[in-house]
């Protein structure tokens, strides 16, 4: 992007211009607008086109999330209206909306197009991949929000097909299921976002949204449907939380020459733990939080915590098609977890035996029978 000043000039002019030096190079890198323009053609009538724009908008999220009407004054303040070469009065959120609009149908293929891209100029491996889905509330009314096509379906022929960009609907905004930050009736959709992680943390390449009474069983499906139609790489592992444990997740990564690392429920493991607990060879695990390490490496005077695992051969069986599945089940214990439950335990004993000595006192005085 090259610098060029337009319009009227004052003596003293000045732009808090600091992090767009750092921002703007990174997006340059990622190619974001060049991608964007390769699966949304500019209108040859526009004066900006989408690519343009929203990298702009990119920008500004990266740099201080604003509401698409205060962009504008973003761009002011910061000088990317410079930068970019879009006059102020030019930046508003009907423009805005109207690149977002045209995204839209495209999103799935930009998204991925950009992770390949990523992949290639910052050498990140698309291999060990981390996925966990997040409920976003909203607010207003949303009457005429609709349920959707789901993401994997099939034609009249019987093939599997996989729905993306133009040809799946936006997310079905919901009453989704009541959370500690969710009460009931909450309307909400789910976004789940796969991560690469590494010394540096972790690393977005590849998002979907689903609708807000879906769980996290169906989020995870349609994720690894579409990272197999856009993303497919062999040997790929993928790490996600309880609420995706499914033996058909297992068998899917399986399918696709991969591998499945997830937390299960407890209830489910429950039975194979008091099984296998008399034989179980627990080692000390060699990973330590950031944390740990930096008690260890200054010598603090802080607990020093760390995880112990075991682990038991196993076979799963698929409820639905009868398939079966060699697994390692890990049982984890945590000494600081022991702590906290043991607190809990504690407060919980504590409160029944006040209710108990209560009891006691109403009985002895003769007011209860």
């Amino acid at each position: 992007m090259s610098l060029t000043w337009y319009g009227n000039q004052s003596s003293v002019e000045g732009r808090n211009f600091g992090p767009l030096a750092l921002i703007v190079p990174v997006l340059e890198r990622m190619n974001v607008a060049k991608i964007i323009n390769q699966h949304i053609p500019p209108d040859v009538q526009a004066e900006f086109s989408h690519g343009d724009v929203l990298s702009l908008l990119v920008a500004a999220r990266v740099f201080n999330p604003v509401a698409l009407s205060n962009v504008a004054d973003w761009a002011a303040e910061s000088g990317a209206d410079i930068l970019w070469q879009m006059p102020v009065e030019k930046i508003n959120d009907d423009r805005l909306g109207r690149s977002l609009d045209a995204f839209f149908t495209q999103r799935h293929s930009i998204l991925a197009s950009i992770a390949l891209h990523v992949s290639l100029e910052f050498k990140v491996p698309l291999r060990d991949v981390h996925y966990d889905p997040v409920h976003i509330l909203m607010s207003g009314a949303y009457e005429n929000a609709v349920p959707r096509e789901p993401v994997i379906g099939e034609c009249e022929d019987g093939t599997k097909i996989t729905r993306s960009d133009d040809t799946l609907g936006p997310a079905h905004i919901t009453t989704g299921r009541a959370t500690s930050d969710a009460p009931n009736g909450s309307q909400m959709i789910h976004a789940g976002l796969c991560t690469v992680v590494d010394e540096f943390g972790p690393l977005p390449i590849f998002g979907h949204t689903i609708d807000g009474n879906q769980n996290g069983r169906t989020a995870v499906a349609e994720q690894f449907a579409l990272w197999q139609k856009y993303l497919k790489f062999p040997k790929v592992t993928m790490f996600s939380d309880r609420g995706t444990f499914s033996v058909g997740h297992l068998l899917r990564l399986k399918d696709a020459d991969g591998d499945a690392v997830c937390s299960a429920p407890w209830d489910e493991f429950q039975s194979l733990f008091d099984q296998q607990r008399s034989s179980l060879k627990w080692k000390t695990a060699s990973f330590l939080s950031i944390e740990q390490q930096r008690r260890r490496k200054a010598n603090s005077t802080l607990p020093r915590e760390h995880y112990d695992l075991a682990e038991v051969r196993h076979e799963l069986q698929d409820a639905e098609s009868g398939r079966k599945i060699a697994c390692r089940a890990i049982f984890v214990f945590s000494t600081a977890d022991e702590k906290v439950v043991r607190k809990q335990r504690q407060k919980q004993i504590d409160k029944l035996r006040e209710g108990l000595e209560q009891i006691e006192k109403t009985v002895a005085a003769g007011r209860r029978g």
